[in-house]
């Protein structure tokens, strides 16, 4: 196993246990408990874990994510992707055929578009991950411009903003980089990221904020929306230490 692919098996271990430790690492992929200590080190230098006596720990849920901290998008899209199948199918099902939807950017929203991509609906998004699954659509499909921002992998700016404010939807789908249930608030790491979900939820008849269980208790650069602000927040796993709001839907 390459470097780089022990660092995403790492963090996807910590993500799902929250704790981990470094001798059965070790003997799981078949390498010197040394070899698990450095990459323990090079992930908890870049904020994504903290290390503990043996092992390592999920890091505290008062972190902020900055755009320096997060996974470039590529790399995101191998971890946690069956939960996000999962909460992009149940945000599937609340679509009508014929409706306009917008899809935000970020790899939580990606299999949305597999989803929809066969059903007679009108789609715009600055995702591009997402334009990336398209194969023969039926569903009418608009992408949005303006400035390349290849960490996010999406459009953003000035003439991104200025083509999204034409468009009137009727499902608005939404990421973020973290949210805070306790203040109630949706995070994200920068404002142009922030400045598209805005106008997409302003223009929109409904919003929601798709999520999964990494993203609870995280702090982002800019507050963007409280949570109240969605029909849903709609997300994988029901977290019996969080109190959630009434507008939270776990997909099952």
């Amino acid at each position: 196993m390459l470097t780089k692919e022990r660092l995403f098996y790492l963090l996807d271990k910590v993500e799902q246990n929250r704790i981990i430790h470094v001798k059965e690492l070790a003997k799981e992929l078949n390498v010197s408990e040394s070899t698990i200590r450095r990459d323990l080190a090079e992930l908890e230098e870049s904020g994504k874990l903290r290390r503990i006596r043996g092992g390592a720990i999920k890091s505290s849920g008062g972190d902020i994510v900055t755009d320096h901290k997060e996974i470039l998008m590529q790399d995101r899209m191998r971890i946690h992707y069956d939960l996000k199948e999962r909460i992009c199918k149940k945000a599937a099902a609340l679509v009508k055929d014929g409706e306009c939807v917008f899809i935000d950017g970020g790899t939580t929203l990606v299999p949305l578009m597999e989803y929809l991509q066969d059903r007679p609906v009108r789609i715009v998004t600055h995702n591009y991950l997402a334009v990336a699954k398209l194969k023969n659509p039926k569903a009418l499909v608009t992408v949005i411009g303006g400035e390349y921002m290849s960490r996010y992998d999406m459009g953003g700016g000035t003439m991104a903003a200025a083509d999204l404010e034409q468009f009137q939807f009727d499902h608005a789908f939404i990421g973020c980089a973290g949210i805070d249930s306790t203040t109630g608030i949706a995070y994200t790491t920068e404002m142009e990221t922030r400045e598209m979900k805005k106008i997409a939820m302003e223009n929109s008849a409904h919003s929601y904020l798709l999520i999964d269980h990494s993203k609870m208790q995280v702090h982002g650069f800019c507050k963007f929306s409280p949570l109240v602000a969605f029909d849903y927040v709609i997300t994988d796993e029901n977290d019996l230490e969080t109190e959630y709001t009434e507008n939270f839907l776990i997909a099952e």
